[in-house]
C-alpha cells in the first residue's frame, strides 16, 4: 500500500437540480427545494473547510444553484448538460485546471452532518489506495469515492453502487455509522439526527426541529 497523494485533493460535488432533488421527502415542493439547498450548503461548507482539500468543484444542472452554493474560498462551479449522475461526475473530471496527477474525490450534496475533520481524516486514509469507497448508512449506496488520479476514478453510482465500486477495484473504507460521511438524507426520518447549521435553520423555519421524531 503506497501513500501517494501529497497534492491537495479536488472534490467533485454533483448537485442535482434543487427544483427536483430529494423527491422522496414528502414535503411541499418549495420547502423541499429550500431543504435541498440547505443540505448542499452544509455539505459544501464541510468540503471546502477540510484542510486537505484544495478545490471544491460543484457540478450543477442549474446555474442558479451554483450561484447560491459557491460562497466560500476554493469553490468552483461547472455547469453540466446532463441529469445523469455518473455522466455529470465525468463532466466534472474535465473541469479546467484538474491535472492528470491530482487526487480526486466525489461526494454527494446530501451530507448535512459532515464535518471538515471527518472528511480530512477519510481522505487521509484514502491516500494509501488507488481508489476508495465509503458506503452510506444502509451499506448499499456510496457516499465518498476517491482515486489517486482522475483516470482512476470510475463512478458507478446507482442501485447497489457500493458493491459495484468494490467489485471494480475500490477499497472499502469502513467508518462508524455515526460519521457524517455516512449519514446521507434520502427520507424524512434521516433528518432526525442532522447537525448541519443551514439544514437545521430551514427545519426550524418549517416549524419542525426533528421531522423523524415528529408524530
Amino acid at each position: 500500500m503506497t501513500r501517494r497523494p501529497s497534492r491537495p485533493w479536488t472534490v467533485i460535488v454533483p448537485v442535482k437540480s434543487t427544483a427536483r432533488a430529494k423527491s422522496r421527502l414528502r414535503l411541499d415542493p418549495a420547502d423541499r427545494r429550500r431543504l435541498a439547498v440547505a443540505m448542499a450548503r452544509d455539505t459544501v461548507s464541510a468540503v471546502s473547510g477540510a484542510a486537505v482539500v484544495g478545490r471544491t468543484v460543484l457540478v450543477v444542472e442549474e446555474a442558479a444553484d451554483g450561484v447560491s452554493l459557491a460562497t466560500g474560498p476554493g469553490i468552483e462551479v461547472f455547469l453540466t448538460r446532463t441529469a445523469e449522475l455518473n455522466d455529470a461526475i465525468r463532466d466534472g473530471l474535465t473541469a479546467p485546471g484538474l491535472g492528470p496527477d491530482d487526487p480526486v474525490a466525489v461526494l454527494p450534496a446530501d451530507l448535512p452532518s459532515l464535518t471538515p475533520d471527518e472528511l480530512a481524516q477519510a481522505l487521509g486514509r484514502a491516500a494509501g489506495h488507488r481508489s476508495c469507497v465509503v458506503p452510506d448508512r444502509a451499506g448499499t449506496g456510496t457516499t465518498l469515492l476517491t482515486a489517486q488520479t482522475p483516470a482512476l476514478l470510475h463512478p458507478r453510482y446507482g442501485l447497489g453502487s457500493f458493491r459495484a465500486h468494490v467489485e471494480h477495484g475500490a477499497w472499502p473504507l469502513r467508518l462508524p455509522g455515526r460519521s457524517g460521511l455516512r449519514r446521507d438524507v434520502d427520507r424524512v426520518d434521516d433528518l432526525a439526527s442532522v447537525t448541519g447549521p443551514h439544514t437545521l435553520a430551514v427545519l426550524g423555519r418549517l416549524g419542525v426541529d426533528r421531522p423523524g421524531l415528529a408524530g
